[in-house]
């Protein structure tokens, strides 16, 4: 997860990069890594992930809830 002043560091020189936002409830979160095995991220670190959250302001915000095909769609329709 980056902090907002990691962002800004990738943004500067480069006018054509967008930040995407994929966010989604600390609930569903939990949901789908407890599903998961053999990850590097264990589901107890996720607390901490969502206490240190600095949600971009400018982004393009997709909401993770849909299934990952409407996820990519909305995506591609909203860089148009």
């Amino acid at each position: 997860m980056l902090k907002e002043r990691y962002r800004q560091q990738l943004l500067e020189g480069n006018d054509n990069v967008k930040i995407i936002y994929l966010k989604g409830s600390y609930e569903l979160i939990w949901s789908r890594m407890i599903a998961r095995k053999e990850h590097f991220m264990k589901p107890h670190m996720l607390q901490s992930q969502f206490e240190a959250l600095e949600e971009p302001a400018n982004a393009l915000t997709i909401d993770i809830s849909v299934s990952v095909a409407e996820i990519v769609r909305e995506v591609l329709n909203r860089m148009d």
